[in-house]
């Protein structure tokens, strides 16, 4: 049976990501910050769900994660880094350090964190995948373009992901592990932006279907899951 970890499984994407494995018949590791998700998560997908509580922004971690693979599975397919935060403070003066540093924190060095507790088990799997949602305001090269002001915490911290994205996969590659940065769309959740037009649903089904036909011809890089298109990093 193959196995998928996802982080950020509490609510939205992640929620729906965890719906749509189950519904495949997958074994899942949803990872969660609150106990009640957990409970519930297990109570609604069990016997093939493994909820870890854990949060992304501490070390910690990376031992709660290896724990639960190693006493349930030999090796894993996916990792799904999907956990995010967003504070939307406005423009240069506005600009919070705290916010920037936690950020950062979740986005870039939480995925890293993720992908090194999995790495031992990925590297067992036949065809592993490390796939980081993203965001097309990671963008460095559409900045000119995107209205809304800048969002200068999540805009940095997921351009710093999607260079830990191109890092993972130099490194990776030639353990035949294949890394990714999908961008699911504009979700319709709390914080989303006011041209959001995508059901967190529909998009975990995409993802989905985008990840199970990935091959040898797809190369790293930031795919647009709305319009199938290559974002410029």
């Amino acid at each position: 049976m193959p196995s998928v970890l996802i982080t950020g499984a509490g609510q939205g994407l992640g929620r729906e990501l965890v719906r749509v494995y189950a519904a495949k018949g997958w074994t899942i590791f949803p990872l969660v910050r609150k106990p009640e998700d957990a409970r519930q998560l297990a109570a609604d997908h069990s016997p093939d769900c493994f909820p870890i509580i854990g949060d992304v922004r501490e070390d910690a971690v990376e031992k709660s994660i290896a724990d639960a693979l190693d006493a349930h599975v030999e090796s894993l397919d996916i990792l799904i880094n999907n956990a995010g935060n967003i504070k939307k403070e406005r423009g240069l003066l506005r600009a919070d350090t705290s916010d920037m540093l936690d950020h950062f924190n979740v986005h870039c060095v939480g995925a890293l964190r993720c992908a090194r507790a999995c790495l031992p088990f990925l590297r067992k799997a036949a065809r592993p995948e490390i796939v980081n949602i993203t965001s097309r305001r990671g963008s460095i090269s559409r900045t000119p373009y995107l209205e809304g002001g800048l969002i200068y915490a999540y805009k940095i911290a997921k351009a710093a992901q999607n260079m830990l994205t191109a890092c993972l996969s130099e490194e990776l590659r030639g353990g035949n592990i294949r890394v990714f940065a999908v961008h699911p769309g504009g979700l319709k959740t709390a914080v989303a932006p006011p041209d959001a037009d995508v059901e967190p649903a529909d998009a975990a089904h995409r993802l989905f279907h985008w990840i199970d036909d990935v091959d040898d011809t797809v190369d790293c890089a930031c795919y647009d899951l709305t319009t199938g298109e290559i974002i410029d990093w």
